[in-house]
């Protein structure tokens, strides 16, 4: 028997349910796609053709955070011999600033002149200063975002969030109407799962990651899986491969001073960098399972009315 789609006077807000359900699928699909491509504008970053390598700092900003930013900066420092640990664990000035040293390096090596543990020189007012301007030079350049763009790019989940309000609207209605609401539940289930996806936001800019990884590609002998000598490449290299390829360089080139001045071992992937969200998850989680919703396929999934069969007639279980 065919179903009408034309509304009946018991109908909730004059369309049927059937009808409602699919129209609430193609404007809930066409919701997440269009956040979806916005947020791909304002999370690409600056064009790769014009870029400039990173320096070994801002390389372990993207890759990891201010620890490991500081993590790189004692490895040039330690490859230098201006650095050594006590039986404390820690560190004071062993010898001369190298000739090559950043400023992150020589703000180090001075706070550390009367002994000062590795979380007391990550916490320093002055090391704070000098990673503050580092990172807000890699916001102003587009390679990560900082925390006015990714407010900018959550709110575009206001949008999904208002079609989910809709249907809310609608199952209500269907509720007080007597109507089966079955398929409308399980499509509101997925726009809200994909309503609070989308409020992960990365916190690096996807050119910024491909950026790291060119970098990495360029430098593969400095990977761990190289066992690249710092004596032989000097303090620059030595924190290049720290603040590229993460903490665990740090364990392989000095396992002895990397123990001795308690530096965590997971603070990035050793060769495989560091996802960063500020929601706290994975900024892949976001667009795939967000993605999913715009195909319309595990929407469908749970909503489909062709079937008929436990919404019995005329209800559709769209309210």
């Amino acid at each position: 028997m065919r179903t009408s789609i034309l509304a009946g006077p018991g109908d909730t807000w004059g369309i049927p349910g059937p009808q409602f359900v699919w129209l609430y699928l193609g404007l809930a699909a066409v919701a997440v796609a269009g956040v979806l491509l916005w947020r791909r504008g304002y999370t690409a970053g600056p064009s790769l053709r014009s870029a400039r390598n990173l320096t070994a700092t801002q390389a372990a900003l993207i890759n990891g955070d201010r620890r490991l930013a500081v993590y790189s900066s004692l490895a040039a420092l330690r490859a230098a011999g201006a650095v050594e640990s006590d039986k404390r664990g820690y560190l004071k000035q062993s010898g001369p600033l190298p000739t090559s040293a950043s400023e992150l390096d020589r703000v180090i090596h001075a706070v550390t002149k009367n002994g000062i543990s590795t979380l007391g020189v990550v916490t320093h007012g002055r090391v704070r200063e000098v990673l503050d301007r580092a990172e807000a030079e890699l916001g102003n350049e587009g390679w990560i975002l900082d925390a006015a763009a990714r407010r900018a790019v959550r709110s575009g989940a206001l949008v999904v969030f208002a079609v989910l309000a809709i249907g809310v609207a609608r199952l209500v209605a269907g509720i007080s109407n007597g109507k089966p609401v079955g398929n409308l539940i399980g499509e509101l289930a997925v726009v809200a799962i994909a309503g609070f996806a989308l409020l992960s936001v990365p916190r690096v800019s996807r050119n910024g990651r491909r950026l790291l990884e060119q970098m990495r590609r360029e430098a593969s002998y400095l990977s761990p899986k190289q066992s690249p000598s710092w004596t032989t490449y000097g303090p620059q290299a030595a924190a290049l491969s720290v603040g590229l390829f993460g903490v665990g360089a740090f364990f392989l080139a000095d396992p002895a001073f990397a123990q001795s001045a308690a530096l965590q071992r997971n603070i990035a992937q050793t060769g495989g960098g560091y996802s960063g969200s500020d929601s706290g998850g994975s900024s892949s989680s976001c667009s795939s399972s967000s993605s999913s919703c715009s195909s319309g396929s595990s929407c469908s999934s749970g909503s489909s009315c062709s079937s008929g069969s436990s919404c019995g007639g005329g209800g559709g279980c769209g309210g």
